[in-house]
């Protein structure tokens, strides 16, 4: 061979990887997510353990607390108690195995929505529904081994919904929504004391409809209280803050107007403020997460909108190690399936620094996530059962709880890059070795 027909076959090698890289990225490379400009890829989390928890009808789990060297999940269950919903505490070690799990039923069902750890035990915080159609707001204390402490049912109005909790010096602080006859509803917040007893109860927002997810404490020692309020019934909804005092007296409150409606799921303090996350949706599209973040005076400090191309939902916001903050959901845009785990990590300016999905070709809802060292996360949800496709989007879920890692291809080139780069340079190396042999073959000639 001539040097003329190496330098052919060198061309014709390199544009042979060239088209074969970008087809490898092209067809195999996974979408990006898009917040204001800012453009990852979201790779499937490397999953460390993966466990299903219910019976054949509908489990959901909504929290994770940590409980010992393993974690205490609840949520709800139509499997253990025949066509009756009841409240569903599952404690497991720390690879996901049952340790035990206990039932609570009040009224017509009940859910268990929320815990918190305290020192002799867990309280459990969620609601009784009536066989009127309403609904009170549940307690229980229980002792590490599950068994109850206390019980406390509150009868504020017709419905009084309890989302979520925080330990105060006094007690705790509780928040959800009341409602009467109507379609007008209240932000709720009720403070307990370490026994159940209710030292004072406070409705807000008394325009319209307005409802509270979550609280957390001020460093002044007041508490901020975070939701979605939609006045006049009829437009859009937006996030909400109130700051109240220790008696429940209301010190302000902010609306933030966003284009389109906004509905607050999940707040987390930072060191200047706090981070709010929710949904997002404007003029018929799909659903967006929403991330913001105030001072502690409520002033807006940014707001972010992160997502796909499809709909896509944060539930629950909580900081990270190492600073930053965790937002977990679940996404229609990536994924293996329907509807996947999605759990993103932001810096403390709005920027993502990576994200990652876990799923099946089934639906799966995340609803909490912690970190439990360095990269590693336990995700806490709903899926449908694995194996049994008849099921799928059927509404027949199990507790799904997850422990996994995020990509770390995610901050550099993706997987399928690297493969089209080692394509690259293998055809490289060929044609170098070509030319190089058809010199020296010349030379000795």
């Amino acid at each position: 061979m001539n040097q003329a027909a190496a330098i052919i076959a060198l061309l014709l090698l390199l544009a042979l990887a060239i088209l074969a890289s970008i087809g490898v990225s092209l067809i195999q490379a996974p979408s990006s997510l898009k917040s204001d400009g800012n453009s990852i890829n979201v790779l499937p989390a490397n999953v460390v353990w993966s466990k299903n928890y219910g019976g054949p009808n509908d489990d959901r789990a909504f929290y994770t607390i940590t409980a010992g060297d393993g974690y205490l999940v609840v949520g709800s269950t139509k499997s253990i108690v025949l066509n009756t919903i009841a409240g569903w505490a599952l404690r497991i070690d720390s690879n996901g195995n049952k340790v035990w799990n206990k039932t609570f039923l009040e009224g017509l069902g009940t859910e268990l929505r929320f815990a918190i750890n305290l020192t002799d035990g867990f309280l459990l915080v969620g609601n009784e529904f009536l066989a009127s159609g309403n609904i009170n707001g549940y307690l229980a204390k229980i002792d590490f081994q599950g068994a109850l402490v206390w019980k406390t049912v509150l009868d504020e109005r017709e419905t009084s919904k309890l989302f979520s909790a925080i330990s105060t010096p006094e007690g705790f602080l509780l928040v959800g929504q009341s409602q009467n006859s109507g379609n007008q509803s209240n932000i709720l917040a009720v403070k307990i004391d370490q026994n159940g007893n209710k030292i004072w109860d406070k409705n807000y927002c008394d325009i319209g409809a307005a409802s509270a997810r979550t609280a957390a404490s001020s460093p002044d020692g007041d508490y901020v209280v975070a939701g979605y309020t939609n006045p006049d019934e009829q437009g859009d909804c937006h996030f909400i803050l109130l700051k109240i005092d220790v008696s429940g007296n209301l010190i302000w409150n902010q609306t933030y107007v966003e284009p389109g409606s906004q509905e607050a799921h999940s707040m987390t303090r930072a060191p200047d403020g706090f981070v709010i996350v929710g949904d997002s949706q404007s003029n018929g599209t799909d659903i967006h997460a929403l991330v913001m973040k105030v001072n502690f005076d409520g002033d807006l400090l940014w707001v972010k909108t992160v997502g796909g191309g499809k709909a896509d939902s944060p539930a629950y916001v909580t900081s990270a190690e190492n600073g930053g903050y965790l937002v977990a959901g679940f996404t229609f845009s990536w994924g293996a399936g329907n509807r996947d785990f999605w759990l993103f990590r932001i810096d403390d300016s709005g920027r993502v620094l990576w994200s990652c999905t876990q799923g099946d070709p089934g639906y799966q809802e995340a609803y909490n996530v912690m970190q439990t060292g360095p990269n590693q996360y336990v995700m806490t949800g709903w899926t449908d059962p694995p194996g049994q496709p008849d099921l799928i989007g059927k509404a027949q879920y199990d507790f799904y709880i997850v422990k996994l890692s995020y990509s770390q291809n995610n901050n550099g080139l993706t997987s399928f890059q690297l493969i089209g780069f080692a394509i690259i340079a293998i055809g490289l190396l060929a044609a170098t070795l070509l030319v190089f042999f058809n010199i020296r073959n010349s030379e000795q000639t």
